[in-house]
């Protein structure tokens, strides 16, 4: 069986409508006719004929015996007939070429069962994975976790997958080899929930094997608590808020901008920090650099994260 008959059944719904509403003249049916041996509503039957809509895999067969059409000339495709047979038997097992072919037009379910009877290679359920359950997909996937490549195949696997599973997956082929498996493990952080994400940074963010560089990967996929919290336990360490700030909440960045600028060895860092935070927290810092009778060297710089309010705000102090 080839594609192209099965890409027909699914884009050229101008021309399978033409073709039912002539047989159905011809027939002299009006379309509720049509509609009850179908099965449908005479509005299904409307929207196939002015395209809007096709009919279901499974009643192209109906279609075309009701109607007296050839399948294949109702399809525009020499492999119909071969399809829909494919289709709409369900006790027949289907290989995988042609399981992978056949599934953008079968039924969730269908595919499903078909799946769980073949034997799926890592290429055939790759092309097969966006039209599966995410069980089926995960049963799938782990028939190669003995194969070299088996973390590759479920990094590919990881947008089809239940958040439960990935995790599974990552807990028990990933975690226990860091830090070595850092590297493996960062492909996979897009795809796992925050608080998987969480329970991960905090396990490593004290090991002293996994570098910075590597902790800042998990930033954007982890809830700026637990950032906060982790980074609490070096107050001192203005760099790594820094580079944490883009992943903060305002209150948080608010929060740093009070306490740093009343320690004049961080209040050098404020410089830094500035980018990432509320236009009005920078304002209320350059009232107090102002009150506190700083001169323009001190405040000046912070002038260009104000917004045109606050800005104008000062103007009136």
């Amino acid at each position: 069986m080839k594609k192209a008959g099965i890409l027909m059944i699914i884009f050229d719904a101008n021309r399978i409508g033409k073709k039912i509403a002539a047989a159905r003249k011809e027939k002299n049916m009006t379309q509720n006719d049509l509609a009850d041996q179908l099965g449908v509503s005479y509005q299904a039957v409307s929207n196939w004929e002015r395209s809007r809509s096709l009919p279901d895999i499974d009643k192209y067969a109906d279609l075309a015996r009701i109607l007296n059409l050839d399948l294949d000339d109702l399809l525009n495709s020499q492999n119909a007939q071969h399809t829909i047979q494919i289709i709409q038997d369900d006790d027949a097992p289907l290989d995988a070429d042609t399981l992978a072919e056949a599934a953008p037009v079968m039924k969730p379910a269908q595919v499903d069962e078909k799946a769980d009877d073949a034997d799926l290679s890592a290429v055939h359920l790759k092309d097969i994975a966006p039209f599966l359950s995410n069980t089926m997909v995960f049963k799938q996937l782990m028939k190669h976790r003995d194969d070299p490549d088996f973390l590759k195949l479920a990094r590919e696997m990881a947008p089809f997958l239940a958040d439960e599973d990935l995790a599974k997956i990552v807990d028990k082929y990933v975690v226990p080899g860091l830090p070595a498996t850092m590297d493996t493990l960062k492909k996979f952080l897009p795809f796992l929930p925050d608080e998987k994400n969480d329970a991960l940074l905090r396990q490593i963010w004290t090991d002293p094997q996994v570098d910075d560089r590597a902790k800042q990967k998990f930033y954007p996929f982890v809830s700026s608590s637990v950032l906060k919290e982790l980074l609490a336990q070096t107050p001192d360490d203005t760099a790594a808020v820094i580079k944490a700030a883009p992943f903060l909440d305002d209150a948080d960045i608010q929060a740093y901008f009070q306490a740093w600028q009343q320690d004049t060895a961080k209040a050098a860092a404020l410089k830094k920090l500035a980018p990432f935070a509320a236009s009005s927290t920078i304002a209320d810092y350059i009232r107090y650099l102002l009150h506190s009778g700083a001169d323009k060297a001190a405040w000046h710089p912070f002038l260009q994260f104000l917004d045109d309010d606050d800005l104008l705000s000062l103007g009136k102090d």
